[in-house]
């Protein structure tokens, strides 16, 4: 709740749980959205505004709600944002530099990043490009534009206000205190 003071925001009474992914494996990208579904049909109405009964304003007052960010480990949010894993040739979310697999294996190759020629993914080339994913008619087709842009369709893509590319973080715990970003 960005609106309340900091000293407020991470109380227990003042965090939302959407909800808990069920185990005992980790959910596939198509699991992922069935999962997503209810929230973002909650999200586009709150987006909207909604009357709410409130103490304050016994008659109801409007109120509306959006999604931020999406705050994961790398994996969970690669899955819930729509892109595709760090081990692909498209690593990064938010550019579009592809990188190249070492020769005689399967891993990738993170060398070589030209910061100088850098060229930032957009809201809009990410959203046609999940639809393109959306649209496609075979697995073996949603593999290759997978392969071309690093981006499948998410369930977040049906928030329009929403940028994946800017709006999808490495959570402070696994980014500073597990020493993932180095």
């Amino acid at each position: 709740m960005n609106n309340l003071p900091r000293e407020e925001r991470m109380k227990p009474e003042n965090i939302i749980l959407v909800g808990v992914m069920p185990g005992p494996k980790e959910a596939k990208i198509n699991q992922m959205n069935n999962f997503l579904e209810p929230l973002v049909d909650e999200l586009v109405e709150l987006y909207g505004g909604i009357t709410m009964k409130t103490p304050e304003f016994p008659n109801g007052t409007s109120i509306r709600a959006a999604l931020m960010c999406v705050a994961c480990d790398i994996p969970a949010a690669r899955k819930t944002a729509g892109f595709t894993g760090f081990a692909s040739t498209n690593a990064c979310h938010i550019c579009k530099h592809h990188f190249t697999v070492v020769a005689g294996t399967s891993k990738i190759n993170y060398s070589g990043f030209d910061h100088e020629n850098w060229v930032s993914q957009t809201k809009e080339e990410n959203a046609t490009e999940a639809e393109m994913w959306f649209c496609a008619e075979s697995d073996a087709e949603r593999a290759v534009l997978e392969k071309q842009h690093g981006t499948r369709f998410s369930e977040l893509h049906c928030l329009h206000y929403f940028d994946p590319v800017r709006c999808t973080i490495v959570d402070p715990m696994h980014n500073l205190f597990l020493g993932t970003a180095k």
